[in-house]
């Protein structure tokens, strides 16, 4: 019954409804529509957009509000990063959506297979929440939950962890509203403090990076022009707070592999520092560095 305001798109890599079917046997009265036809990170991207719209608009049960939410389940060889790029179609940029991609670290497998998968990396990479599961399966000694979740941490910093054992407390900390700007500066600082090398992870990098004093947004948003041409889909995630001449606030801005969110000027942060944190596969800060020797952000580490 708490999940009465909550849509759900159920994505089919395949054009059998199995998921579809398996949902539905374990579902009471609950009104469904089966898409089909291919993944939502490429041939169903339009379809995507009509289907979001559609189950928003479809009429709701009498006495209850519009969806609070909509929860799209995508296949496990999707990328996030094009699902979010539909995502911005003008259609739906009306509506004021927000967006929360988790993703989920399967615990019964071995965590060194995930450096030669792209697409988890690309969706660890891309996750505002990372979800322990089946953590019943790891190994029973004192601290394996703990280490677990500090190496999905190690991935992605930037990622909330949700290292809880009981499933309903699990279920509703990985679908809870958001909790806004991290402390970004900090992360930063631990980041520099640490290397870059996080979990000692052998593709994955997570690098800071500072902009110059009095840098404008034209000159900011050329870097991240140039970043994300250089890294391709090498990029997993940047999230910057940033100053520029442009603005009196300082504002913030993300992307999820090489797509770029709006950038949202911090009116209730005014005092937030400065920081910039680019997690990437496959490439060192050295490189970056040198493709643009005189660009006005700097590689840290």
């Amino acid at each position: 019954p708490e999940s009465r305001n909550t849509g759900v798109i159920v994505n089919e890599a395949g054009e059998v409804g199995v998921d579809g079917a398996i949902v539905a046997n374990d579902s009471d009265n609950v009104p469904m529509t089966l898409m089909a036809n291919g993944c939502v990170c490429c041939s169903l991207r339009s379809d995507l957009v009509y289907t979001l719209s559609a189950l928003l608009d479809a009429p709701r049960p009498e006495g209850e509000g519009p969806l609070q939410r909509v929860v799209l389940e995508c296949s496990g060889l999707s990328r996030p990063g094009p699902i979010i790029a539909s995502l911005a179609d003008p259609e739906l940029a009306s509506r004021g959506l927000r967006l929360t991609v988790v993703c989920t670290d399967d615990c019964a497998r071995d965590p060194d297979a995930l450096a030669e998968m792209d697409e988890a990396m690309a969706q660890f990479g891309a996750a505002h929440r990372i979800v322990l599961t089946k953590t019943d399966l790891l190994p029973a000694v004192p601290g394996a939950l703990g280490e677990r979740a500090a190496r999905a941490e190690a991935l992605n910093p930037l990622a909330e962890i949700v290292a809880e054992p009981d499933r309903r407390r699990a279920v509703q900390a990985a679908f809870a509203p958001s909790q806004g700007t991290s402390d970004l500066a900090g992360l930063a600082a631990r980041v520099l403090a640490a290397g870059g090398q996080g979990a000692s992870h052998p593709r994955i990098r997570v690098m800071a990076a500072r902009a110059q004093s009095g840098i404008s947004w034209t000159d900011f948003s050329e870097w991240l022009d140039n970043l994300a041409g250089l890294c391709g889909d090498r990029l997993l995630r940047v999230k910057a707070v940033v100053r520029v001449t442009d603005c009196e606030e300082p504002i913030l801005i993300q992307s999820v592999g090489s797509t770029f969110s709006l950038p949202q000027r911090l009116t209730r942060q005014p005092d937030a520092r400065d920081a910039i944190i680019v997690i990437a596969r496959d490439i060192e800060a050295d490189e970056i560095r040198a493709s643009s020797p005189d660009a006005p952000v700097q590689m840290l580490v």
